[in-house]
């Protein structure tokens, strides 16, 4: 038996906007898409097909220094959903890092209509 392929998935925006709150949200229309990316940034949200996938906003809520981020790193797919991996990715001991506070934050298109279940995974960066 083979495992199920691996969903690809495309980051729409993504950047340390303003500070927000630590979350994950599931997106399902033009609308709401467009009304949480202007909470963010000033870009202009694309047209996404909404019937064939979803939006997956990742914040990763204030950090008071630089060298955070949060990225979709995989997602598998099952016969009934499939899991966001979610890296959270920290600054390690050694990095030198901008002394302001950040929110690091990502949108992603996955093409499902399966519900989506997140994973997420801490990674130290080696600067």
């Amino acid at each position: 038996m083979t495992s199920p392929p691996e969903a690809q998935f495309v980051v729409l925006n993504e950047g340390s906007g303003s500070v927000t709150k630590k979350q994950s949200k599931v997106i399902l229309n033009q609308i709401d898409y467009a009304s949480e990316l202007a909470v963010y940034t000033n870009a202009t949200p694309g047209a996404v097909d909404f019937t064939k996938g979803k939006v997956l906003l990742l914040d990763m809520g204030p950090r008071n220094t630089g060298g955070y981020s949060i990225r979709l790193a995989t997602v598998d797919v099952s016969a009934n959903w499939v899991v966001a991996n979610i890296e959270l990715v920290v600054p390690g001991q050694n990095c030198i890092v901008i002394q302001a506070t950040t929110n690091p934050y990502q949108f992603v298109y996955i093409p499902t209509q399966k519900e989506i279940l997140l994973s997420e995974k801490r990674v130290i960066s080696n600067c």
